[in-house]
Parts: C-alpha cells; structure tokens; sequence
C-alpha cells in the first residue's frame, strides 16, 4: 500500500519514446497485445531502467487464461501480471522466480540486464552451465481418482531456449516407481541461468495413452546444486503435496571447464616432452621409459628388465612341465 500510495499509474497503449522524461514516482500499464516488437525491445529496455512497468492480460481472456511472462521479465518489467486462479505452467514458473527470495517481496533484476551491451533478444548467447539431470525413482505419486497410477516425468528447461525430455511410462505403481533406463542423463544448455528455470512435471498415462498432469516442481536454475536430490512435488497452484517427491542425480557444469581440463591436460603432455628430448610418448614402453629416465638410471632398468625376463621364462617352463 505505501508503494502504491508514491505512484501515480498511467494507462497507455504505446511505448513512450526513450528521449522522452521518465520518473521513478510514475508507473505505467500496457495490455499484453499493446507490447513492442523486437525492433522496439531496446526502446522498452530503456524506459524500464528509469520508470515502472505493469503487464496485464488483455480483455479477450475470457478464460483466464495466460500469457508467456519470460519475455516480459527479460524486457525489464517490474509487474508482470497474471491469472493466478489458472493453475497452468506460467502461474508455476511466477512462482519460482519469486522462491530465491523466500517468497517475501520483490526479486533484485540480474545485474546483467542494467548494461547496455545486453539484448533480450540477441539469438546467439554465451553458454554459461550445462545441466545433465537422472531421473531414478518416485515415491507417494497422487491418484488421479481411483486408478492406479502409471507416471513418467517431464523435464523441461524453461528460458532463452525451451527443450523437453522425459522418461519411459513405469506401469501401474504410483508408490514407488524406479526407473533403471535409460541409464543417459538429459543435458541441458543454460544461457542465461538468473532468467532460466528447471521444471520437473510428473503425468501419468491413462487407457487411451493420453497425458494427465499429477504433480510439479519448478525452480531457478541460479539455486541448483549438483548431487543426488529430493524433490519435493506440488499440484497445479503451487501447493506442496505431502510425502510426494521425486529422486534425481543433477550434475552442473561451468560451460568450457572440460576444454580447460583438455589444455590442461595437453600443457602438461608437452612439458613431458620436452623432458625426455621432444618426441611424443604414446605409451610408456620400456624404450620410452630408458630414454626419459637419467643415465645413471639406465644400467638399473637394464637389469631389472633382463631379471624380469628370467623370472617369466622359468614360470612358464614350470607351467609347461608340471
């Protein structure tokens, strides 16, 4: 009430032009179809770093549906309005976005978004984290009336790019299904990880192979850890279910951290070379041994070898003979 009580609000059908006077004490309010295009995003970029913005559904949802608020919140808006009584997948990802601050306010804008070299609708990104996520077991799934459950899960990475994998339909057992294939992990690409979220949606496959949603989880991939993990699912509207939950193997990678460990590896495979004369060494055979070693080594790996020899020939003799 205090903030709204400093702001004057504007409805307007039109994005206001960057060079004209912008103030904080101002928000203003535009229908969702009133938005700019990718010519205007800059423009509208601009306006949201000096003034407030609020999205709303346009009029013609009649049932309550919603819209996608993603490019919304990569455009910089402060209020992106939706129909919270509509237990959809954007009313799911709202309230992720708002769960890194417990669910007690306003969430900071990533600081990425305040520069002017960022575009939100630059197709080509920087990849930042490579997200590879195992599905093993769930347990507690709720019924859908009085049938028996057969689950598969869904697990879709939501942001810049959208992809989607799922797993095999595990046949009637809604307690505690395992799923031992496949054993291959789903990999996904993060661009952006403060505007980009992991969702997990369990459905189960009725008589006539149609989906039918059971439970969710949604989160930003900002607060991921890698590791084995229980994850706690909620219905439609964002309520936890008791004891439901699922059990997952996340591993989350710096993107370029193999090719760092490849040159590091590569770095270290020269300096080799460059001890023992320059010439690679593929394996470590007995030449390539005596020619690294020192030559006060030499004699000893000589007769050590020689040793070996006799040792191997009197063994298979016995072996023969006996």
């Amino acid at each position: 009430m205090l903030w709204m009580s400093l702001c004057s609000e504007r409805v307007t059908s039109a994005i206001l032009l960057p060079t004209e006077s912008y103030s904080y004490k101002e928000i203003r309010s535009f229908v969702e179809n009133k938005m700019p295009g990718k010519s205007r995003g800059n423009d509208f970029l601009q306006y949201n770093r000096k003034a407030l913005s609020r999205i709303y559904p346009k009029g013609q949802r009649v049932e309550s549906s919603n819209y996608d608020p993603y490019p919304l919140w990569a455009g910089g808006c402060h209020m992106v309005a939706l129909n919270i009584q509509t237990a959809d997948k954007y009313t799911q990802l709202n309230s992720a976005l708002f769960s890194m601050n417990g669910q007690t306010g306003y969430v900071l804008q990533p600081e990425f978004m305040r520069y002017d070299s960022y575009d939100p609708n630059q197709e080509k990104k920087k990849v930042k984290y490579e997200i590879a996520v195992r599905v093993i077991a769930a347990r507690h799934l709720p019924k859908p009336g009085r049938s028996i459950v057969s689950p598969f899960v869904e697990i879709e990475l939501c942001g810049h790019t959208d992809e989607k994998l799922k797993t095999l339909v595990y046949r009637d057992n809604g307690l505690n299904p395992v799923w031992k294939s496949p054993a291959d992990s789903a990999v996904f690409t993060v661009f952006e990880p403060e505007l980009t979220f992991l969702r997990f949606v369990v459905n189960e496959e009725d008589m006539f192979s149609d989906p039918n949603f059971v439970a969710q989880a949604t989160f930003p991939v900002k607060g991921i850890r890698s590791g084995y993990r229980s994850v706690p699912l909620k219905n439609g509207y964002s309520e936890h279910l008791e004891l439901a939950s699922l059990l997952v193997y996340i591993d989350v990678q710096q993107a370029g951290k193999a090719e760092e460990e490849l040159y590091s590896s590569s770095s270290q495979l020269k300096k080799r070379q460059a001890e023992v004369g320059g010439e690679p060494l593929l394996y470590e055979t007995h030449t390539n041994l005596q020619r690294a070693a020192p030559p006060h080594q030499h004699t000893l790996l000589a007769r050590e070898g020689s040793t070996q020899r006799t040792k191997e020939k009197k063994i298979n003799n016995s072996k023969f003979y006996s």
